[in-house]
């Protein structure tokens, strides 16, 4: 049973900063949709280039693809 407690402290840990990713990706949509035209196509710009700039492994993770942003 140790051995499953720690694998189960390592995803929750894992779901803490997914979900915190996942949260702060949604948080710059919300705001880039509230700005006006032109710096809301200056933040989608810079989180396009974010996300492009992401490892494989964290992209997984994202709810969304870099065209969808």
């Amino acid at each position: 049973l140790g051995g499953l407690f720690y694998l189960l402290c390592d995803e929750v840990s894992t779901l803490d900063w997914v979900v915190a990713l996942q949260q702060l990706i949604e948080l710059i949509n919300e705001v880039a949709t509230k700005a006006s035209k032109k710096i809301s196509k200056l933040i989608k710009s810079q989180l396009q280039q974010w996300i492009a700039g992401l490892p494989s492994f964290l992209k997984a993770y994202l709810p969304i693809s870099s065209c969808e942003v």
